[in-house]
């Protein structure tokens, strides 16, 4: 009887040390798996965001151009972007190896999904460019343009393509929210043209009731107020909440393509927005060198640069034709190009450094616009750009 217990007690125990045994031979391959799962997913990143970076920096150089790119293979992931002390962020949510830019303004919402990414390049010029705006979506993402406005029909007629949809970006026009159907979006934008969108505003129960299965983060909305002024929105259960505690001033020229405000309509939200607004002050502060020099803030006695090569000019060109001195009015117009130059570099700095003077900048580069009209119209000169 006791060998009989003996015997079931080791049988008992040699079954337990079987199935531990098992347990931990499944785990450690499973573990194999998972690493194994983690590493391809992570190349995967790797390898998205390395041909993503060659395709941001292509669509770039491409001026004025939109660029259709199929991601069909990537259509389950969520791409991100983001924008944090002047330095771009953006990669496959979930995973590592995200890229990072700090030089050129990417304007995009902070996720996107879709079968085709959409890259449209703007130059942002104040007077003269500046650089190149990127504006990043897809074929997902719904603009919903409410109220009626020119810019509302500048933007369509330059995103619409009528012969082939697929070259179109998803945009169209209501007359108020209650219009709007999502159909099958993975989010959607309200551009507001007249400003009608107020902090936390009750929102319409039908147009609530089309937004079942969107979460909050996916319906945002941009509103044009005032002397071009943004603020921007999120919903909030049944209301607008507003992200911005003061209106944004769109700093511009305004005129057909106005890439800042192009910008407000495809940035994720105001942070996004006026983190990449600082990379193209900052940028405008570097060409307005080359076109006056280094010291153009400073002192303007001796320009230098493009100004610089210009005043050379006509000054050994004056020096052989001594009586046209007398008639020439170039150098007074350059004498004003010069002072305009000056003040706009001044103007741009403080903006670099506080935000709040950037509206200051629109009027310096207006000027400066008239003054190298001047140049060319009146005297007769070199034109600066």
């Amino acid at each position: 009887m006791i060998s009989s217990k003996r015997a079931q007690i080791e049988v008992t125990f040699n079954w337990v040390y079987v199935l531990i045994a098992g347990a931990v031979i499944l785990l450690f391959f499973a573990g194999i798996v998972v690493k194994q799962k983690a590493a391809s997913e992570d190349n995967l990143s790797r390898m998205a965001m390395n041909i993503m970076d060659k395709i941001f920096a292509g669509a770039r150089a491409a001026e004025k151009t939109k660029d259709f790119v199929d991601i069909s293979g990537l259509a389950d992931y969520t791409f991100y972007f983001d924008c944090d002390n002047e330095v771009s962020t953006y990669g496959l949510k979930g995973y590592s190896n995200p890229k990072e830019d700090e030089v050129h303004a990417l304007f995009a919402p902070l996720e996107l999904q879709g079968t085709r990414m959409i890259l449209w390049s703007l130059p942002y010029k104040l007077p003269y460019k500046a650089m190149d705006f990127l504006f990043i979506t897809t074929d997902r993402t719904k603009y919903f343009f409410v109220g009626q406005d020119e810019f509302v029909e500048e933007f369509l007629n330059a995103t619409q393509d009528n012969t082939d949809k697929r070259k179109s970006i998803s945009a169209e026009a209501v007359i108020s929210l209650e219009d709007i159907t999502p159909g099958k979006t993975f989010q959607i934008r309200i551009v507001d043209v007249e400003g009608s969108i107020q902090n936390k505003a009750q929102l319409p129960s039908s147009f609530l009731e089309k937004l079942k299965g969107y979460g909050d983060n996916k319906v945002t909305a941009v509103s044009f107020t005032g002397t071009n002024q943004a603020n921007f929105f999120q919903k909030e259960g049944d209301h607008w909440k507003q992200l911005n505690s003061n209106p944004i001033q769109i700093v511009s020229l305004g005129g057909e393509r106005d890439a800042a405000k192009y910008a407000a309509v495809f940035a994720g939200n105001d942070k996004v927005y006026e983190c990449n607004m600082k990379k193209a002050f900052k940028r405008l502060a570097l060409v307005n060198e080359v076109y006056g020099g280094g010291n153009l803030a400073n002192d303007i006695s001796k320009p230098g640069g493009k100004l610089g090569e210009i005043i050379a000019h006509y000054v050994e060109y004056y020096q052989a034709h001594p009586e046209l001195q007398v008639t020439s009015s170039c150098q007074s117009y350059l004498d004003e190009v010069a002072k305009s130059m000056q003040t706009h570099q001044q103007k741009t700095l403080a903006c670099t450094s506080l935000p709040e003077k950037c509206f200051e900048v629109m009027d310096s580069a207006d000027k400066l616009k008239k003054a190298n009209i001047n140049l060319t119209e009146g005297g007769d000169c070199i034109p600066l750009y």
